[in-house]
């Protein structure tokens, strides 16, 4: 055989190895297998307020985005504020042998039981937005959410450095459920950082209703003139903070957490100083996915630390293309 005819010959067997290879792949995209891993996974999402909060906009878009991405059926559900609504909404996923549970471990105790019956009955469970700060606290296999402590920190420090407040100078920290972990835990890290700067603080409870909101933080400023900052806890006071200043007849610094075009409006007028970004479009989105690949491929959830950044006037324009959908 010739040099030509060895080359010829060699490229007619890659040719014929090639076609049998994609051949196989055909074949094993169209096996059981292959099939059963594409089926939908059924998945219940369980937000904890009532609908309307603008908040979870982006949390919705995310898991929403995520279902049409990774063949999910999502079942979102509102718990309105209520542990014995949202135990209801986590036994009816657990009867309807859902494949995967993603819930806001939002009071302290409240759900745990039903967690450890969900993964009992093999469902996986993730938990999103907010969750128990203490270690295996429960069986949720995973979290996705902000290290709220660490973030009130940041925020007490912005608050700080750019209001200039100082020794002797008073805050207060309205939240929309005094009980809820992410109040508590965020409000520690902003005391932690207050008290050693010889700045008193308090916390105080607005509800999470914007009306009763506003006139609580209002009436408390009015009755508490000498406060020198309102730092939000939640997205609804953080949105009604400046508004509730104004109408108490005080010119002070505003600052909070989350994310709302509200909030970002406010922080672009200068009316408010910064907040925290929660995340919020991968609290939705992340659950979504690791749920369907762990039904899937058996790949355990995994927690991932989100959120956490500094939104104020110098990043405020690029985040307000996007608020309410994105951020």
């Amino acid at each position: 055989m010739t040099t030509t005819d060895h080359r010829q010959s060699l490229r007619y067997r890659l040719k014929t190895m090639a076609a049998g290879a994609f051949a196989g792949l055909a074949v094993l995209s169209m096996s059981p297998v292959a099939q059963a891993q594409e089926e939908p996974v059924n998945v219940t999402f369980i937000i904890y307020t009532a609908p309307g909060d603008p908040f979870w906009q982006p949390v919705i878009k995310g898991a929403q985005e995520a279902a049409k991405d990774r063949n999910v059926n999502v079942d979102i559900q509102y718990a309105d504020s209520d542990p014995v609504k949202q135990n209801n909404l986590m036994e009816t996923a657990i009867a309807n042998k859902v494949d995967g549970l993603a819930v806001v471990n939002w009071l302290p105790g409240a759900f745990t039981d039903n967690i450890a019956k969900a993964r009992e009955a093999g469902l996986g469970v993730v938990t999103f937005d907010t969750n128990d700060p203490n270690p295996n606290a429960t069986k949720s296999q995973a979290y996705v959410g902000q290290d709220f402590f660490a973030a009130g920190q940041r925020i007490a420090q912005k608050m700080i450095d750019t209001a200039k407040l100082k020794s002797g100078d008073h805050v207060v920290a309205p939240v929309e459920d005094p009980d809820a972990f992410y109040g508590t835990e965020r409000y520690r890290g902003i005391k932690d950082v207050l008290d050693k700067a010889g700045i008193t603080s308090e916390k105080l409870d607005a509800t999470p209703t914007m009306a009763t909101a506003l006139t609580r933080i209002s009436q408390y400023l009015v009755g508490n003139s000498q406060t020198k900052a309102v730092i939000g806890l939640g997205s609804v006071v953080t949105e009604i903070a400046p508004q509730a200043a104004a109408e108490a007849g005080l010119s002070i610094a505003v600052g909070g957490f989350d994310l709302s075009p509200g909030i970002v409006d406010a922080i672009m007028a200068k009316k408010m100083i910064a907040t925290v970004d929660s995340g919020a479009y991968y609290e939705g989105y992340m659950p979504i996915v690791m749920l369907a690949y762990y039904k899937r491929y058996g790949i355990p959830p995994a927690s991932i630390p989100i959120g956490g950044t500094i939104i104020d006037s110098g990043n405020a324009e690029l985040v307000k293309k996007f608020a309410g959908t994105y951020r």
